[in-house]
């Protein structure tokens, strides 16, 4: 009678194991995270602007409808990421998100006024443009890369909907590309 008690306490407690773990486990395998959903707007280093509320809400719940939307998706492995532009909104936001969807870094207007300038790297890229500051100007802002690829999320604010034209705009003119070719170099 003990035996079979034993027995069935530690079945229950492997069953309970193999429960959390494929719970904690999903996350890591689900095919239809917002890194999948945004690989199918196009090619990396390209602005995609999510300024209608019913778009935002498609891509991710956990994008607030009042807001408007830039989506870069980044890949460092060869130059490091230049994020440049200016936007009329009285707040944005930008963070970089890397391919896992965990936010590493988090910037708003109140740091750096209406213009974006922003290159994200790798460490060596870094220590590179810590040697050779011809290739940025000082007002950019230098951000680590978590690795290779992630994505640059552009939030601005849209007080007023006969705004959001206007921010949409901005949006679409920011360029998100490599900050060098490899040509440059050669």
């Amino acid at each position: 009678m003990i035996r079979e008690a034993l027995v069935f306490f530690a079945a229950l407690i492997v069953a309970a194991i193999i429960h959390i773990a494929t719970i904690f486990a999903l996350p890591y395998f689900a095919e239809n995270d917002l890194w999948n959903r945004v690989q199918t707007l196009g090619p990396p280093h390209e602005m995609y602007v999510l300024s209608n509320p019913k778009d935002a809400i498609d891509m991710s719940v956990d994008l607030d409808p009042t807001f408007a939307y830039g989506l870069c998706r980044t890949n460092v492995s060869e130059a490091p990421v230049l994020l440049k532009g200016s936007l009329p909104s009285n707040f944005w936001s930008l963070d970089y998100v890397d391919r896992n969807g965990r936010s590493q870094f988090s910037l708003t207007n109140q740091i750096s006024g209406s213009n974006l300038n922003v290159v994200l790297a790798t460490r060596g890229q870094q220590r590179l443009l810590a040697e050779r500051p011809d290739l940025t100007d000082e007002t950019a802002i230098v951000i680590s890369a978590a690795g290779e690829k992630g994505i640059l999320v552009v939030r601005a604010m849209v007080a007023s909907e006969r705004d959001r034209g206007n921010i949409a705009s901005a949006l679409e003119t920011l360029s998100c590309g490599p900050l060098w070719s490899q040509a440059s170099f050669e």
